[in-house]
């Protein structure tokens, strides 16, 4: 999909997991576009969750694997404790769809839930459903032991990654600045600038807003549609950045591992 686009270059970042990175790293070589092995990982700021992106994370790495099966795990119990909250509500949520998001999801969470009410009718969509019943505060979100992240910069930088700040002004804080120096301080490497928040906003108008906050730290801008391939989010291609900033990540490894 990526090559037939004409991208530069693509990431994988899974959601607490690094097992697709083999066979995505296998399946772009001899092709025209750069592969890049990462991981996604929720994390916990003085009670607000953010996500980190951990780029050039190792392809295999039994250790850092078996912390992040712990997450998957974690996310495993909290789906079905969600569904419970539904059916408290009143709606009727299918076993048997319950029963195929935990066979195949390797991280079932709140926009695999947020699909089956979509294609239940009790949303038009996915947007819908988390404003309504799934986004932290509505009736049908259950929270989850989260770790810090100071300690999520510093573990992907142990194994070599280069931490980003994933979406950041889904952090509801005026002070964006200020938490990024302070992350910048315990390892921060990057910041995503370029994304598409769905929030009935101008994307370019956020890109400038997190560039303005990041401006001067020395932080590698970057750029994603966060595609999950079940519409719950972007599609691949509709945000990017130049393939430079590939280059600029790849440096920023080099760095890290050699420290």
């Amino acid at each position: 999909m990526a090559l037939k686009m004409g991208l530069g270059g693509i990431a994988l970042t899974d959601h607490d997991t690094i097992g697709g990175n083999k066979e995505f790293i296998s399946a772009g070589k001899g092709k025209d576009i750069v592969c890049v092995p990462g991981v996604e990982i929720s994390t916990d700021y003085r009670g607000y969750e953010l996500h980190l992106l951990g780029y050039f994370v190792p392809i295999d790495n039994p250790e850092l694997e078996e912390e992040l099966a712990a997450f998957r795990d974690e996310r495993h119990t909290r789906f079905p404790k969600m569904v419970q909250r539904l059916r408290d509500l009143g709606f009727d949520i299918p076993e048997s769809d319950v029963q195929r998001v935990l066979r195949t999801a390797a991280s079932p969470g709140r926009p695999h839930l947020a699909r089956i009410l979509v294609e239940m009718g009790v949303v038009t969509d996915i947007d819908e459903a988390f404003a309504k019943y799934l986004a932290e505060g509505k009736p049908a979100y259950v929270g989850r032991e989260r770790p810090d992240i100071i300690k999520g910069i510093r573990r992907l930088r142990d194994v070599g990654a280069v931490p980003v700040l994933a979406h950041p002004l889904h952090y509801n804080d005026d002070d964006l600045r200020g938490v990024l120096k302070i992350l910048k301080k315990a390892g921060l490497t990057g910041v995503e600038a370029v994304y598409d928040y769905e929030r009935g906003t101008n994307p370019a108008e956020d890109t400038r807003q997190v560039q303005a906050a990041a401006h001067g730290l020395g932080l590698i801008e970057t750029g994603g549609t966060d595609f999950h391939g079940d519409g719950t989010h972007n599609d691949i291609g509709s945000m990017t950045v130049s393939v430079d900033v590939i280059d600029e990540l790849s440096k920023a490894a080099e760095e890290i591992s050699t420290r």
